[in-house]
């Protein structure tokens, strides 16, 4: 059956098949030591926490990559990876096994078409205008991109044309009566070349139909950056608009994010700050508040002992809420403000290897 489906490829494509199969077993190993002020504490007062961690500058992980040569500039390809908390040994992503991505796809010169559960095109485009490349413990990455910034029953077309990058994706609902109640669907393009990129991207996520309406979260990106010898500078803003009536919904913000990186050797030095505007509040489903607009500070210093081990330390402050906004994260929030404090502080120190 094989022979024959390679057989008959060849005679499409008009040339000769030569299977070359290619899998590798990748990941990254990240833990850290940790210490955080104004955390709630289970009698309702503050208090200082000190943990360890997994995953501070990149979400611990183990994956396999393949691909198949299936001639005249075609392959299959696939992917399978799983989030793993190296502090304990467990499954992340709700227990999944394949929690952070599984798909299948097919290669071509003019683009690939993927099959599976995958990152948004939002979170995709946006990936190389974040100065800490979505660090998973100080970046509020949830916060700028949403809890759907990986979706499942994803179909995804990404193209690259020299310095351009297209991408859109469409994720099923699988809804009986309604091919929008619970879908997903984005995308956008990037542009890179001669220090100087530029993004923009769009993410929507439809909630389940009720009464006649679907409501809708959307959100959109605009981000840039400049590299400079050893420095890079980024900047970008995300609009974010959401109709859901569930209790603590930003239903209106603006998103900022600026900040620089500099790299010395083995040393590199980053510095972000991030800022929402935030517009509208929904602490209940019939209630808007006005709330005092969050703020957050990042510092991380990183040094290489190898090309694929480093040691770091991060600290950050946040202002009128949790770490990483987590005030406004709902279930997905990993800090959790003391009632009357208005910040919080965070530094960790720890180590990346990367395999």
């Amino acid at each position: 059956m094989k022979r024959w489906m390679a057989g008959l490829c060849g005679a499409v494509l008009g040339g000769t098949v030569q299977a070359q199969t290619s899998v590798i077993l990748y990941g990254v190993a990240d833990a850290n030591i940790e210490y955080t002020t104004h955390n709630a504490t289970s009698t309702g007062g503050s208090g200082s926490r000190v943990a360890m961690q997994s995953g501070g500058l990149a979400g611990s992980r183990f994956g396999f990559r393949g691909t198949e040569d299936l001639g005249g500039g075609m392959q299959t390809l696939f992917a399978l990876e799983s989030a793993i908390a190296i502090d304990n040994g467990t499954l992340q992503q709700g227990g999944r096994l394949w929690g952070r991505q599984a798909f299948v796809g097919l290669s071509a010169p003019y683009g690939k078409l993927t099959f599976g559960r995958q990152y948004t095109s939002l979170f995709d485009l946006n990936a190389s205008y974040s100065p800490t490349a979505y660090a998973t413990q100080f970046e509020p990455v949830v916060f700028m991109l949403g809890t759907s910034l990986r979706e499942d029953n994803m179909v995804k077309y990404t193209g690259n044309f020299g310095p351009v990058t297209l991408e859109t994706h469409w994720a099923f609902g699988e809804q009986a009566g309604s091919a929008t109640s619970g879908s997903g669907w984005g995308g956008g393009a990037s542009y890179r070349a001669n220090g100087l990129g530029v993004q923009v991207s769009y993410d929507q996520v439809d909630g389940t139909r009720t009464a006649g309406s679907t409501p809708k979260t959307q959100k959109v990106a605009v981000a840039g950056r400049y590299e400079w010898g050893p420095a890079s500078l980024f900047a970008g803003y995300r609009f974010g608009k959401s109709d859901s009536t569930a209790a603590r919904t930003v239903a209106l913000d603006n998103f900022w994010w600026l900040g620089g990186i500099y790299r010395t050797g083995a040393l590199s030095l980053t510095l972000v700050y991030y800022y929402d505007d935030l517009r509208t509040y929904r602490p209940t489903a019939t209630t808007t508040s006005s709330q005092a607009n969050p703020r957050q500070w990042l510092f991380v210093v990183d040094y290489d002992l190898s090309k694929r081990t480093d040691v770091y330390l991060s600290a950050a402050y946040s202002r009128y809420s949790a770490l990483n906004f987590d005030t406004y994260n709902g279930p997905a929030a990993s800090y959790v403000m003391a009632n009357g404090s208005s910040s919080q502080l965070g530094a960790a120190i720890g180590m990346r290897h990367r395999f």
